[in-house]
């Protein structure tokens, strides 16, 4: 689903980081399941590891919907009386003019756009067309793109901006969110990096690439380093069958539930104690319901839990080298997402919906305080 980082992935290959093609895979991580992968920067000592974390930014990460093809995408009129995706005509200039903002608010997130631009020929419209249907699968969608989205920006908030005829076009957070995930799904290919592989069969599958390709030791590694250490996070696919359903971690708690036990003949090499680990992560969940408002802060912002309990492999210094699963639950994969830098092609306009302040400006400010702090 996501490409991974063959930077990254070379650097892993430099250093050596995984056991030898004769070493039983399900202890040491493999090259696909590498944590540096995910990061170069990662404490590997156990011991100096948090054992819980929540992500730091308390403006991301948000709730929304996976914009299902067999319900029309991002065409679906979600905030209409009979939402509907399918066989509905968009307005013309001229009709458009005389609609009500009510009215207004009724059409999908495609059909704003294209109205926000000005193309009356509904060019996102009739690209989303091409993609949805009702005959395919309930779960498929652009939950890949929402997370990508609810990584990298802020939960949009509702606006409303004159498209260049002068029609006030009404935004609500749903359909920002909507126009988000469809980029990042669809026209943002390179920003990825993904640790573990697509299983692609039963979520209790014991096949042998299935049942290891994600190594526990890997996993507690990200986990640890990025939410608990860094208040940062990732995306997760966390149903190992043959569908996905990424959400993004939000906050973990792990217990302790043995120390010092022997490794055994399949430890990783240079095992000298394992730890055992029940670990608790939540994840931010789709929503219920589309919205005109933000989620964040209130009940319809949803996160569920799922429960890991696994095996850690320790060296003699106490560095985490591998580890195997004894839950039967775990992620298939994991992912990063960067951040869009310019938004292209007919999207060109979508930071105007983001009330989000540049980089460069907010460098700006950093500055003017800093002199203001000189002067007084």
């Amino acid at each position: 689903m996501k490409k991974l980082s063959y930077a990254l992935l070379g650097l892993a290959l430099a250093q050596g980081a995984w056991a030898s093609p004769n070493i039983e895979i399900d202890r040491a991580w493999q090259r696909i399941s590498n944590p540096v992968i995910m990061s170069t920067n990662f404490n590997y000592e156990f011991s100096a590891l948090p054992l819980s974390g929540r992500v730091a930014d308390k403006q991301k990460y948000w709730s929304s919907d996976y914009w299902a093809r067999y319900k029309g995408g991002i065409n679906y009129r979600w905030n209409a009386a009979r939402p509907s995706g399918f066989n509905t005509v968009s307005p013309t200039q001229a009709q458009a003019s005389q609609m009500t903002q009510a009215q207004l608010r009724t059409l999908a997130p495609s059909e704003k756009w294209d109205l926000y631009i000005g193309r009356y020929d509904y060019p996102l419209k009739r690209e989303i067309s091409n993609y949805a249907s009702p005959n395919r699968p309930t779960w498929e969608g652009i939950c890949d793109g929402w997370a990508g989205a609810a990584m990298n920006h802020d939960e949009p908030t509702p606006i409303t901006l004159a498209n260049p005829d002068g029609i006030q076009i009404p935004f609500g957070s749903s359909d920002i969110k909507a126009l988000l995930s469809w980029y990042y799904a669809k026209k943002f290919s390179d920003g990825h990096s993904q640790m573990g592989s697509r299983c692609n069969g039963s979520s209790t599958s014991t096949s042998d690439r299935c049942q290891h390709d994600m190594n526990a030791g890997a996993f507690h590694m990200v986990l640890a380093n990025k939410i608990g250490r860094d208040g940062t996070t990732f995306i997760a696919d966390i149903d190992r069958g043959s569908e996905v359903w990424n959400h993004i971690a939000y906050d973990f708690r792990s217990t302790v539930r043995s120390r010092n036990l022997p490794p055994l003949r399949t430890s990783a090499p240079g095992t000298v104690s394992m730890v055992r680990v029940r670990t608790v992560v939540n994840y931010v969940f789709l929503l219920t319901r589309n919205t005109w408002e933000p989620v964040l802060g209130t009940s319809r912002q949803i996160t569920r839990s799922r429960t890991y309990e696994y095996y850690l492999d320790l060296d003699s210094s106490g560095k985490i080298i591998g580890g195997e699963w004894i839950s039967t639950q775990r992620p298939d994969f994991l992912w990063l997402s960067r951040k869009v830098g310019t938004f292209t092609g007919i999207f060109s306009k979508l930071p105007n919906l983001l009330k989000e302040i540049p980089v460069s400006v907010e460098d700006e400010l950093a500055d003017e305080l800093a002199m203001e702090d000189e002067l007084y």
